[in-house]
């Protein structure tokens, strides 16, 4: 067994609660930057619902610009965040003839431009 004087022995607690330092930074670095990245990879979106176009425009309201009319049903529109942000003051829809009515829509983005879909006449959930 070797044995260290005080002055190295000193040194080499010193040098290894440096280590455990720079570790416990390290783990603390890997569990925020895993976490953010799960959290910012969850994309919520939109699809057609039964098999319905649907329109994005510009405004909440069926009287807005037309960005946009979905007609194939592989097609998912990502909302404007990661979750689905609503309007439910938006203006009265009907999605379709006998099909659902209400006010609420989602903002989404397709093509660069942010829209407004109707929130009964979709599917919703994630990407």
């Amino acid at each position: 067994m070797i044995k260290l004087s005080q002055g190295e022995h000193m040194r080499k607690s010193t040098v290894l609660r440096q280590l455990a330092a720079v570790g416990m930074t390290c783990l603390a670095l890997t569990v925020t930057t895993t976490s953010t990245a799960s959290a910012e990879n969850i994309q919520a979106g939109a699809w057609q619902k039964d098999g319905h176009d649907f329109n994005i425009r510009a405004a909440a309201s069926t009287s807005a610009a037309k960005i946009v009319t979905i007609k194939d049903p592989d097609t998912r529109v990502p909302c404007g965040a990661s979750r689905c942000t609503r309007n439910n003051n938006g203006g009265t829809y009907t999605c379709w003839s006998g099909g659902p009515t209400d006010n609420d829509w989602l903002k989404v983005r397709w093509a660069g431009k942010t829209g407004w879909v109707a929130a009964l006449c979709v599917e919703v959930g994630r990407l």
